[in-house]
């Protein structure tokens, strides 16, 4: 039995009402490493079977090379999977690079771990970040060193704290700051409490389901519907292109082991590889010909936690390219319903 509410179709069919095809990806997740220094249990990534290694510069270059020719606004992700700041001082001259030859849209996640180390906390603030997420997941230390494993809560909030208040000392309005929480089990009941605590601070925050990272290794939710046969075209996959550390392009942002390969950004364009990734994925999901999707995605309802909790925008720019506050009552029409049923 379904345990997706009507309100939660509604959501899932406005979001896909409003999917359309892309020249070039609107969202553009660059894997400048993928070695993570936590193991958390909601992630797939301590499951990797792929090297753990950090992109060379000369391919980081030319990518981000060519979203400034092709899409300068495209919201550049230098990472996803694994902890960005690992790299030191050598991923700020990466971000000032991408800057420098035109892109206007970049947005970082961290696990905040390294906030306190060398001089992280300027480089954010000196950088040209347009956003800048901390993935945090519990409010209590028990909560949070549950969930993410290794992670100090000793160390990582105080840091986020010196983040913050060293920005609004500075009177700076970007990079925004945002503090994510990955609702699952295990910390439902703290939610209200981390909303409160990190916005009297001056953060943003952020609130979306667990995911499942496409349902191929351990990682379930029970945020997830598991047995309704109500599925839309999925918006990541869509909306968002993602590449590997080697340079290999996946089937989007949760394809965390690269099932499906298109194609390497080593030997050709983004706009190439976004191209043959339209059709052998972006199509049949919009028509929904589910017997013709790539089987990474078959058995995936990742799909279920689009559209995250964002509270109202008070950093101009900020929000994601497909955020639009004004239909966030999720209202589709009754032809839209009928077509599911």
């Amino acid at each position: 039995m379904s345990t997706l509410s009507q309100a939660q179709i509604d959501k899932l069919l406005n979001i896909e009402s409003a999917l359309v095809e892309h020249a070039f990806p609107p969202q553009l997740v660059i894997e400048n490493t993928s070695a993570c220094n936590q193991q958390c249990i909601h992630c797939s990534h301590r499951e990797l079977t792929r090297p753990k290694k950090h992109m060379a510069r000369e391919l980081w270059n030319k990518l981000v090379e060519e979203v400034a020719r092709e899409r300068p606004d495209c919201e550049v992700w230098p990472t996803f999977y694994g902890e960005a700041l690992i790299l030191g001082k050598e991923l700020w001259d990466r971000i000032d690079y991408a800057a420098k030859v035109g892109c206007t849209n970049l947005v970082l996640n961290s696990n905040a771990t390294l906030l306190l180390k060398k001089q992280h906390i300027d480089w954010i603030l000196a950088s040209p970040l347009k956003r800048f997420i901390l993935s945090l997941d519990g409010f209590s230390k028990e909560t949070y060193e549950k969930i993410r494993v290794h992670g100090k809560w000793d160390e990582v909030y105080p840091g986020v704290q010196a983040l913050l208040e060293r920005k609004a000392q500075r009177g700076q309005t970007y990079p925004s700051i945002t503090c994510q929480f990955s609702l699952m089990d295990e910390n439902e009941h703290e939610v209200e409490d981390f909303r409160a605590y990190w916005q009297a601070r001056g953060a943003e925050v952020k609130v979306r389901p667990k995911l499942e990272w496409t349902a191929t290794g351990t990682v379930s939710s029970s945020y997830i519907d598991h047995e309704s046969d109500f599925r839309i075209a999925c918006p990541w996959g869509n909306n968002t292109m993602a590449i590997h550390q080697d340079g290999t392009v996946v089937a989007c942002a949760v394809d965390y082991d690269a099932r499906l390969k298109i194609g390497n950004t080593r030997d050709e364009t983004i706009k190439t590889l976004w191209q043959r990734l339209g059709t052998c994925l972006r199509e049949p999901h919009r028509a929904h010909r589910w017997q013709d999707i790539p089987e990474v995605c078959k058995g995936c309802r990742d799909w279920q936690t689009a559209g995250a909790e964002y509270q109202k925008e008070s950093v101009p720019g900020t929000r994601p390219f497909w955020y639009n506050e004004e239909t966030q009552d999720f209202r589709i029409s009754s032809s839209q319903k009928a077509s599911y049923g």
